[in-house]
């Protein structure tokens, strides 16, 4: 078997005798009454989890390949970094703000010390990070992008592989290829699970999406593939309160409440309809239809709808409805969602109804943003607020508007306008808008 430094192996003791270079360690460990599984850091009873022949095993991340208490977790050490040559081209202008914030990611990095990036979505979080990694790559430093999507994760790698072209970039995610080691990989967040002490600077994008958002698994698994000299870089456009007053606190917390394009945020119109049932009946369907047009007038539409059944339930209605429309749908479970994003973004589509697996990590130009039942529980202030950014992202003003459909008023409603106008007030502030 061939190691590969940072890359946590299953190994027996048979094996770990052979190799003396490995660093190892019990796969799983006792913990008091607890067993601890050394891979996830989840804990059980010793009285679970135990297989025919007396072993434990971790179900927690059984997805990875079994661990039992036979296991050991082998490891080789990364090698002293190595400078060398990087390439990096980019053709665009960061503004005086993401310059100033690029700069001080690059300072914290230095000083090993851990930085958060709140920035609403479009504001050019991924640019602002170039510098950071063209120093980290040109000392040899080992360097993972990570997202819990894995859409983010698809539509991030050919980015960097453009803007440094001469270095190969890895892409990881369930069902990759076997790992083979890379300068810089972009992998989903559940991947670093395979890491030990192999990366000297960890990005994690979409720090408040699920499944990152709440597991403790992956939090865990991002500082254990973290080296003792690394630090990380966490980007959000909706972080808790927690994370952004954990980040002031040290000293890494950098704000950015504008978009590179210097516009406002589109602040969401809210319609309130007695019922949210399809087919929708006569008088809120001419409505609906009539503001559906209204949008379609100046732009492509993105239309969110709560659950897979009322999404496809809508393609059927506007198709029945718009015949001359070419409309279309993709929900997480879509075997052909690739395709239908990549259709999306030729504009095959002129409405593209979706559930929540398009809220964040992909762009479109000239797209307004229509939710229907914003009142779900399913949109939470997090969710309302990503879906509401994909609306005038990038390209030239085009009237991009953002609707939300609701039943009854809810907090995450209620919080979005609020947050969303917060945010523009702080922008006009700070002279980051341009005045329209």
């Amino acid at each position: 078997m061939e190691f590969y430094p940072g890359y946590q192996y299953l190994v027996t003791k048979a094996e770990v005798r052979k190799n003396s270079a490995l660093s190892f360690q019990k796969a799983i460990t006792v913990d008091g009454v607890f067993l601890r599984c050394r891979r996830c850091n989840t804990k059980f009873l010793k009285s679970e989890n135990q297989l025919p022949d007396g072993r434990h095993y971790c179900r927690a991340c059984m997805a990875f390949g079994r661990v039992t208490s036979s296991h050991y977790l082998g490891v080789l050490p990364l090698a002293n970094p190595k400078k060398k040559t990087v390439d990096l081209i980019f053709c665009g202008q960061l503004t005086a703000a993401q310059k100033k914030i690029s700069q001080g990611l690059v300072e914290n990095f230095k000083q090993q010390r851990a930085s958060l990036v709140y920035a609403v979505t479009g504001a050019g979080k991924t640019e602002m990070l170039f510098d950071l990694l063209h120093y980290c790559l040109a000392k040899g430093l080992s360097v993972a992008f990570c997202s819990p999507r894995v859409d983010v994760c698809c539509e991030i790698q050919p980015r960097l592989q453009a803007v440094f072209p001469k270095l190969e970039i890895g892409l990881r995610h369930y069902g990759a290829k076997p790992y083979q080691p890379t300068s810089l990989l972009v992998c989903t967040t559940h991947q670093l699970l395979y890491f030990k002490a192999a990366f000297h600077l960890i990005v994690v994008d979409e720090i408040d999406a699920f499944p990152y958002a709440g597991d403790q698994r992956l939090h865990f698994a991002v500082n254990n593939a973290l080296h003792k000299t690394g630090s990380c870089v966490f980007l959000s456009a909706t972080p808790s309160e927690t994370e952004i007053k954990a980040a002031q606190k040290t000293g890494g917390l950098f704000c950015l409440p504008a978009r590179f394009h210097r516009r406002q945020l589109p602040l969401p119109k809210l319609i309130r309809i007695k019922t949210q049932k399809l087919p929708l009946s006569y008088r809120i369907k001419k409505k609906f239809l009539s503001q559906v047009m209204q949008l379609l007038q100046h732009n492509h539409l993105l239309l969110f709808c709560a659950t897979v059944q009322q999404v496809l339930a809508m393609e059927k209605f506007l198709k029945m409805e718009l015949g001359d429309v070419a409309v279309g749908s993709v929900h997480a479970a879509d075997c052909e969602r690739q395709t239908k994003v990549k259709r999306m973004r030729q504009n095959k589509f002129q409405i593209f109804c979706c559930s929540t697996v398009m809220e964040r990590g992909v762009t479109f130009a000239n797209v307004s943003v229509l939710v229907f039942g914003a009142d779900h529980l399913i949109f939470t202030q997090a969710t309302l607020l990503q879906i509401a950014r994909r609306a005038d992202r990038k390209g030239d003003f085009s009237n991009s508007e953002v609707v939300f459909y609701f039943t009854q008023m809810t907090n995450a409603i209620r919080k979005t306008l609020q947050t969303t106008k917060n945010l523009n007030q702080q922008a006009k502030k700070a002279g980051l808008l341009n005045e329209m």
